[in-house]
């Protein structure tokens, strides 16, 4: 699938966005598969923020029509009678898509969440998101060279930064946005 998402790797001036006033929106899908072919998301979690805090926040368990397998319940403890009376993402996206605007998307490992929102704009016959986007997993690699695993959650237990439950999306898309206010204060002076 093509993504035509642009994902900012000018690393040196990711802080800048932030100190000027732009506003972002850190998200998250929990997803039934790993591919976007097979899969289907089956929550989606957003904050929108900018420097001066927190603007809103977005969270959704969507139906995905196909039963959620095993192990992805263990990850996620997302469970089909959790989902079974949700809505479906084509019912979803719409208010998502409005929330999330022309905001600068900031995502760990954003390839896989982009490719599937996008994926999920196809099915529904929506526009694909064209927003910019900021991968904090590879902000982590170049700002944090040597630490041990550029994981959300290692990240997070590294910089003491309250994590909630992993692997549900409203709160990894906080753990995203916090890491993000790191990395930026990190860079201030590179």
């Amino acid at each position: 699938m093509h993504r035509p998402n642009k994902i900012l790797k000018d690393y040196k001036k990711l802080h800048h966005f932030f100190e000027n006033g732009e506003v972002f929106t850190a998200f998250d899908t929990e997803t039934t598969d790993i591919s976007p072919t097979t899969g289907r998301i089956m929550e989606l979690g957003a904050v929108k923020f900018n420097k001066d805090g927190v603007i809103g926040t977005f969270s959704k368990l969507i139906n995905p029509g196909t039963p959620i397998p095993s192990f992805i319940t263990n990850l996620t403890h997302i469970t089909d009678e959790m989902v079974k009376d949700s809505p479906f993402m084509k019912d979803v996206l719409p208010s998502f898509l409005e929330f999330i605007g022309d905001t600068i998307l900031i995502a760990h490992n954003a390839g896989f969440d982009l490719n599937f929102l996008n994926a999920e704009c196809e099915w529904a016959g929506l526009p694909l998101t064209k927003n910019r986007c900021i991968d904090t997993l590879q902000y982590s690699r170049w700002t944090v060279p040597n630490v041990e695993k550029h994981k959300l959650d290692f990240l997070a237990d590294t910089f003491k930064i309250n994590k909630g439950s992993s692997h549900r999306a409203l709160d990894d898309a906080k753990t995203c946005m916090e890491l993000y206010r790191l990395f930026c204060h990190m860079n201030e002076d590179v």
